[in-house]
């Protein structure tokens, strides 16, 4: 009887610390989400991408803002950490102003829209959605209904004089631009950049005890009865069996 009660013990234990690890880890995925849902909606509806940008780099600055009556295209510089080392990334991102066309399903092809990069020394192509792997095969526009907007990255190992064109949905062109992107040997202990989100200021934003706390305590209240309800059940049916 005793080593029954210590092995439901044991027992119960162990898929308790399970409840309470899976609840910790799926509630702070869901308000980590939420958060950047959060985030990615401000960004929208203020056209502003601060914040936005903010929460996914290590570090920033913001090249130019270009205002259209249909667009708005936000131009960023952005360090960000990847296989153990810092890395130097331009980013388009394009905003709408006004209702426009784009893209209802990823793989319609009938979308048009476009980014060309070119190296103004030499006029060589640096990038161009229209070959390059992970853009050539997807409507880009699509984005405008996932988020709101959709948007442009590439990793750079150098300084460029770049020109930028965008095409929208139907080819036409929306931005014509001439932009001076400079490499950054990045220091986190150094520089005029604009710094991502400390760990700290994360904390603070995710706010986890104030969404974890009471699905912990839902989930571990619902086990407590269950575990009780049936140990007690087990208990008298051994009992009655002794007799």
């Amino acid at each position: 009887m005793r080593k029954y009660y210590m092995f439901y013990i044991i027992f119960s234990f162990i898929f308790l610390t399970t409840i309470y690890v899976f609840t910790i880890a799926q509630e702070s995925n869901k308000r980590s989400l939420a958060l950047f849902n959060e985030i990615m909606v401000d960004a929208v509806e203020t056209n502003d991408l601060e914040k936005f940008i903010k929460y996914q780099s290590v570090a920033y600055q913001k090249l130019d803002q270009i205002n259209t009556t249909e667009y708005s295209f936000h131009v960023y510089h952005v360090i960000a950490f990847s296989e153990g080392g810092y890395i130097n990334q331009f980013s388009i991102f394009t905003v709408p102003q006004q209702e426009v066309d784009y893209a209802l399903d990823v793989n319609d092809e009938s979308d048009l829209t476009s980014i060309l990069i070119i190296n103004e020394d030499n006029n060589s192509i640096i990038f161009d959605s229209n070959t390059r792997t992970g853009y050539k095969d997807r409507a880009l526009s699509y984005g405008i209904k996932l988020f709101g907007f959709y948007y442009f990255v590439d990793e750079f190992d150098q300084s460029y004089d770049l020109s930028v064109t965008l095409k929208d949905y139907h080819g036409n062109v929306i931005l014509n631009e001439s932009i001076i992107f400079e490499y950054i040997e990045y220091n986190p202990d150094g520089g005029s950049l604009s710094l991502g989100y400390s760990s700290d200021e994360l904390e603070e934003m995710l706010d986890l005890n104030t969404y974890v706390r009471p699905a912990l305590a839902r989930n571990i209240t619902i086990f407590l009865v269950f575990d009780i309800t049936i140990g007690a059940t087990i208990h008298f049916l051994i009992k009655r069996k002794k007799r």
